[in-house]
Order: structure tokens, then sequence, then C-alpha cells
């Protein structure tokens, strides 16, 4: 309602200004509008990339992530509108007066033009910026309702005065025709003016990361489920069991046409700890994704996922369940600690369309020619996610354990001893401190720490207070166990240990369970006689010993332990840095026990 009305105001002031600014300066304005979105769309991708590859993972200008595609379009846009009038003015210094009528009208069409453009690509803008979902009341793309396609996203919707679908279609059609380029918007985006929207139908009300590097995912394998010429009956495809009396699950394409006939395509994709959000999983709704299929006369579509599999359990790596978007606002995340995430993403290829490209958050790869595995049927499909053949976890293939010394573990479980044994299950801090001394800490439920870091003098802490204000502990999840490892000077698994010395300073520090999956360092406790840091983010990893504080054997006052997050459930084998095995815990640690 309020983006409706905001748009018409701006659509109409702009109008009504170049109306009266005469005939010929409204066509000058028109066509310096039209060239300006020509070339905001035409760099919009590498302007939009290069915010990405500038973004850090900490600190302020982490905020050009969240940015980089609404930036991309506008910025771009402003700034070439502004030099295109500029250069405008200047080589046409006079006007020219037409009569009285012809002067306001034709401003007025010219006007109207050059508005409607501006005030569309302003809205495709604002769609990708993460502003919430439903930003002003607005929701261009959304759920179908309850019935057949429950949960598909479609045009729902729009503007009073559709300027954004008119500035898509225009740009579209000029991208294929008079200013056709090797790489057209009409082919790669034709939905340009739901794009942002759908990724901002997010978790956390449209809060959540609207972007995504391409290097924090990669596709490991491509399937397809029904007939290899694209006839089988969507219906059978969409099968929600194996059950012999299993229901079907509804769809509708973004243009809310019910789908009869196709395949099913499945994408598997590996995400790096790159692709978490803060609260350290990766959280996908239908909207995050989306296939583009190219017509059999070369027009393109976009599809979103009608379900998508992932890891079901923490405790088992093999295990794996299919989740449908079937309703609203439903989101799959990953489970555990695990440094990596793989999901498979589901889409219907309507018959007659072609799979070419998959995107995630704006970040586009194109597909292979060829699919890896082919299912004749739903059930064939469930079959190999039942017997694990579809996909499997984030995990080390080899170690190096030809240095490492060995624990026993029956010395580590939950006792926060570091005397005893450098590797220890607890969500402990081993000291407390009150709010009101929390810095820049973000602290959840019980004043428990969710991120960020921290600087105490060790006076400053284990005083004695109200209990509801004291801090002293790590937030967790239900699926998820800290554990810490004690690499001070004087442990087995120190820093400045012989075998720890002889390893590359880049190579980051994890822990591996007995089925390979590798567990990141995500934080870090040092303490000294001066001070105590804690520095802990489950959504970014410690990448290497280098960004560790140092440690000397000179000193005598230092200690340094690794926090990491780790599924519950599972038996941890391993501490290496890199596939360099540090310490062996034998028997392996069995992390089976919930952490308040």
């Amino acid at each position: 309602m309020y983006m409706n009305i905001a748009a018409l105001l701006l659509l109409l002031g702009l109008t009504y200004i170049w109306m009266t600014r005469g005939f010929f300066n409204s066509l000058m304005h028109m066509l310096c509008t039209i060239g300006a979105g020509a070339i905001a769309f035409a760099v919009w991708e590498p302007v939009a990339t290069l915010l990405l590859s500038l973004a850090p993972n900490k600190g302020f200008l982490t905020v050009l992530a969240y940015i980089a595609w609404g930036a991309g379009l506008l910025l771009p846009f402003g700034l070439s509108l502004l030099v295109l009038r500029t250069i405008a003015d200047k080589v046409v210094g006079s006007n020219i007066k037409a009569i009285g009528a012809v002067e306001y009208i034709g401003g007025g069409i010219c006007g109207a033009v050059s508005a409607s453009i501006t005030v569309g690509i302003i809205v495709i803008g604002i769609g990708f910026l993460p502003l919430g979902t439903g930003f002003m009341g607005f929701r261009p793309i959304n759920y179908t309702e309850k019935g057949a396609g429950s949960g598909s996203l479609v045009r729902a919707g729009g503007l009073w005065v559709p300027v954004d679908r008119l500035a898509a279609g225009l740009y579209g059609h000029l991208s294929e025709t008079s200013l056709r380029s090797g790489e057209p918007l009409a082919q790669w985006h034709p939905d340009v003016d739901l794009e942002g929207y759908a990724i901002n139908t997010s978790v956390a009300d449209g809060k959540a990361s609207p972007s995504i590097k391409p290097d924090d995912f990669k596709i490991r394998s491509t399937y397809i489920v029904g007939a290899d010429d694209g006839t089988s009956k969507v219906s059978d495809l969409l099968i929600e069991s194996e059950a012999a009396d299993a229901l079907s699950q509804g769809y509708q394409d973004i243009d809310g046409e019910t789908v009869q006939t196709g395949t099913l395509l499945g994408i598997v994709v590996e995400f790096s700890e790159g692709a978490k959000e803060s609260n350290g999983q990766v959280v996908m709704g239908n909207g995050q994704a989306s296939l583009i299929l190219r017509g059999e006369s070369g027009e393109a579509k976009v599809a979103h996922p009608v379900a998508l599999i992932s890891q079901a359990r923490s405790d088992d790596a093999s295990l794996y369940g299919r989740w449908k978007f079937d309703g609203e606002d439903v989101f799959i995340s990953s489970v555990g600690g695990s440094s990596k995430a793989t999901m498979v993403f589901e889409f219907v290829v309507p018959t007659g369309f072609t799979p070419e490209a998959f995107s995630i958050k704006g970040a586009r790869v194109l597909l292979p020619a060829e699919r890896d595995r082919t299912f004749a049927t739903a059930s064939a499909r469930f079959a190999a996610l039942g017997g694990g053949a579809l996909l499997g976890g984030a995990s080390l293939k080899e170690v190096d354990t030809t240095d490492a010394a060995t624990v026993n573990s029956t010395d580590t479980g939950n006792r926060r001893n570091p005397g005893e044994s450098p590797v220890v299950a607890t969500n402990s801090l081993g000291f407390s401190f009150e709010v009101r001394q929390k810095g820049s800490l973000e602290l959840g439920e019980n004043n428990r720490v969710e991120r960020g870091t921290v600087k105490f003098r060790p006076q400053d802490v284990n005083g004695f207070g109200d209990r509801n204000v004291i801090v002293n502990s790590i937030a967790v999840s239900p699926d998820v166990v800290i554990v810490q490892v004690n690499v001070s000077p004087t442990t087995a698994a120190s820093l400045l240990g012989r075998v720890a010395r002889s390893v590359d300073r880049v190579l980051p520090p994890q822990l591996v369970d007995t089925n390979g999956t590798v567990y990141p360092a995500v934080g870090y406790i040092y303490r000294d006689d001066q001070i105590i840091e804690l520095s802990y983010d489950p959504s970014q990893q410690i990448r290497g010993l280098a960004a560790l504080p140092s440690l000397s054997s000179a000193r005598t006052d230092q200690s340094l332990e690794l926090i990491f997050r780790c599924s519950k459930g599972v038996e941890l084998k391993y501490y290496s840095i890199g596939p360099k095995v540090i310490l062996e815990l034998n028997p392996p640690l069995p992390l089976d026990r919930a952490q308040d």
C-alpha cells in the first residue's frame, strides 16, 4: 500500500516537473534517462560482483555484501543519468521553444516516460536491498493460497501503475534488439522486477543475507526424475513418499499456471562457510534459489524449487530428508556445525524447456548439458535418497596421522579442566562478567554469547552479582555442541609444539569426526596477565593460524582456547591443522550430551 502511494506520488511529481520544463528539455532528459537505464543494467552484474568481492568478513564494510545487488543497479543509474544530462546540457546550449500546447503535452509525455523508467528502476533496485519481506506493504511475488500449488511463489499484486514491470520489459526487449549484447538481460534475468523481492522472501522476515559470493557454493552433480523427453506427469514426479497411496504436492509456475507435464531436476549444491547466516547455518527458502529455463522458441523463464533435500540429523551424516516448499514461509536450515553443508534443490522443468543456469541469491552458474543420473520414477529417487546415494557430507578425505599424539577421550568429556585434557565439550566461558560489560558482543536468551569480540582486564571479571545479569556461556542450538581445544604452550595440542610449528600458518585449525566431517574453529578465548579476549562468530571460521593471537614459549602467563561448533550426536576423532593431525582421540569422543 505505502509503496504504491510513494511510487505514484514520485511518478506524478517527476512527470509534472518535466512537463513544466518544456518539450525539448523534457525530450533531452527522456533520452538521457533511457541511456542511463541501459548503462545501469549493462554494468549491473559486474558492479554487484565487484562490491561483493570488496566486502570483508568482519567490520563495517560487510554491509557491501548486503547492498551489492541493489546498489549495483541504483548507483550506476544515478551516476549515468547525471553524467549524460551534464553532457547534453553542455552540447545543447539553448532550448527550443514550441507553441504552448505542444510545450506542455510533449513535455508531459516525455516526462511521463522518464518518470516511469526512473521510478521503475528504483523499485527494482529496492527489491534487492535487505529491507524485509513486504517492505512498505509491497509483495509483487508471493505464495499461492492453500490448495493446488500451495507454497509456490507466483507473481502477485503489483504497483497500481506497473512501472517496475514496464522498465523490466523495456530493457529486456532492448537487450535482445537494438541494444543487444552477448549476455542479454532478458536471457539471464527474465523477471528482474520480481527477482530481488523473491530473494528477500527469506527467513527473519526478509532480513537474511540477500547475496552470496560465487565461490561460496559449487554444484556437485545433477539428476533428473522422469522421462528423458520431459513428458512425465508432474503429479507423478511430486509424490510425497514411497507409499502406494502417497499424495502429490501441488505446484504452480511463476505466472500462476499449473504445470501438467515435464521432468524434475535435482541440483546437488555444496555450500562453504561463507554462505552461512549469522547464526552459523545455511538457511534456504524457495525464493533464494532459481532455475533459468530456455524454451524451444528461445524465450527465458524462471522457476523456483519445489523441495529441498538436506541432512536430517546432526548425528548422522548419511541420513537425509526431503522437505517440501508447500506452505508459506518454509525455510530449511543446515544442521550441526560442519564447515560445509550439502543440499539438493529440486525444480519442475515444464515440457519444451531446457535448464540453462542455476542461481543462488543472484550468483549464477551455468548448468552442465548432461545429467549425472536419471531416475525413471520418484520412487527410484526416494530409494537413492534412503541409501545415501544422492549426496554426502562435507568431509576431510585424507588425514596425516604420522606425528599425531594420542589423547584418551575418557579424560575429556564435559569437564572444563584444560590441565587434564586439551579437548573439552563445554559452552562455558570459564569466566563471567556482567551484561553492562558486553561491549560489542551480541547476547541471546539467558545472556548467552551469540557473536562478537570483547576484551577485559583480568581483575574486571568473575565478580559477584545478580545471576540475571551474568554472562558466562555461549549460545547453542539443540543440534550443536560447543567444543573447546586448549592450544596453550603447555598442552598436547599446543600451537608451539613440534608438529604444529611444522604446519603452514595459512591452514585452519579444525576438528574431524569419525565420518570425516570437518568442524572449523569459529572463535577463541585468549588470556594473559594483562587481558582476556573473547572472539566468537559462528558464521565465520578461523581461516588460518595467522588469524589467532600470537603465543610465545618465553611467556608463562598465556593461554589460548579455540572454540568449535560441532554436530550433536557425532564422535570426534581428530584435532588437526589442515590435514595434519595434531591429536587423535582414542577412543573417539562422543558428543551426546545437550548443553544448557
